[in-house]
């Protein structure tokens, strides 16, 4: 019987490891001090930095400019009260922040990112895990920065189902593969192992990232961090960042591009919506036609902003998405595993 309640919890933590999908890339929220205009630019802020992955982008002269008056690029905006204070809640104009950061020389991603799963070890008198629930204040430092470069990432819980499946040992030795197995129930594809130490001037990390797409045996990437708590994990997040851009962002075009892509095995009108919705959510696709239907068979139309190559590294981040032999064009086998 509790081997069957394991299975029973299990079952509804488990979710498809697939992108995640940001519904809240483009939307900035600032407190509001009777100053209008300040508030947006600095919600706006918030959204470059979260579309470019780059902190440093609100230093290029046209987001300067553009931060100073902000209201051509709002598309909606209201108040909520937190406490005391009174926040704005913005959303800006997709196509207009995309175009800024394409002017100021940036690559972009869109809002299907990967479900990154971290796994840090702190090296004590005992070691142990980092959990979601920590009261150290790692998990709130890891989450707030990730939230600014608008990384989906997952702690885990190390509740009874994390601490028979995954030990200190595992992850300081970076044992990949039953860790990437573990993290399916975050719905991860990427997961990062981390080792944490503590030195006398703050905190020293060393960290590795690995995905289904490296063999589970090679890295992906790596890094290091030192310095405070909240230094270590601003570096972290910032090297993650900056990977995924180099991997999977796309620089914007002057002119606009059709591309064709079919996907097979797709299995009624609610996944067909779904995979819309996915490619949509892709850095270099502006907008998605849903083409001819054949069976199983979608057609789906792809306005482009960038090159055929960001799109296919994009669509590497989805691994229900596989690709098939096709000459000349792109084809896809669907897959909801």
């Amino acid at each position: 019987m509790f081997k069957f309640l394991l299975a029973c919890c299990g079952a509804l933590f488990a979710c498809a490891v697939g992108a995640a999908q940001l519904d809240d890339l483009y939307q900035g929220v600032a407190p509001t001090s009777g100053d209008m205009q300040a508030a947006q630019g600095q919600a706006l802020a918030q959204v470059l930095i979260k579309v470019s992955g780059k902190r440093d982008i609100v230093d290029k002269p046209e987001v300067v400019k553009a931060l100073a008056d902000p209201k051509a690029f709002v598309q909606r905006y209201g108040y909520q009260d937190e406490g005391e204070v009174k926040l704005l809640k913005a959303s800006f104009i997709p196509a207009k922040v995309n175009a800024l950061i394409a002017a100021s020389d940036y690559a972009l991603l869109g809002p299907a990112r990967p479900q990154l799963a971290l796994w840090l070890v702190e090296d004590g008198a005992e070691r142990r895990i980092i959990s979601d629930q920590s009261g150290d204040g790692w998990s709130t430092a890891l989450r707030s920065q990730a939230r600014m470069l608008g990384l989906p990432v997952s702690i885990p819980l190390m509740d009874l189902d994390d601490s028979m499946a995954v030990s200190a040992t595992d992850v300081w030795g970076r044992f990949a593969g039953p860790i990437l197995k573990a993290s399916q129930r975050y719905g991860a594809e990427m997961v990062l192992l981390g080792q944490l130490v503590a030195r006398e001037e703050g905190w020293s990390l060393s960290w590795t990232l690995y995905g289904p797409k490296s063999g589970a045996a090679e890295p992906l990437t790596r890094g290091e961090a030192q310095g405070s708590r909240e230094e270590v994990a601003s570096q972290l997040v910032d090297g993650l960042a900056a990977w995924l851009v180099e991997q999977y962002g796309a620089r914007l075009g002057a002119t606009s591009s059709t591309q064709t892509l079919l996907v097979e095995g797709v299995q009624g009108i609610d996944e067909m919506i779904s995979l819309q919705k996915l490619l949509q959510g892709m850095a270099s696709v502006s907008q998605v036609t849903i083409g001819q239907l054949d069976g199983d068979k979608v057609n789906f139309s792809l306005t482009l902003q960038g090159e055929q190559a960001d799109l296919v590294r994009s669509l590497e981040l989805e691994p229900r998405l596989q690709p098939l032999p096709a000459e000349g064009s792109l084809r896809y086998q669907w897959s909801q595993r």
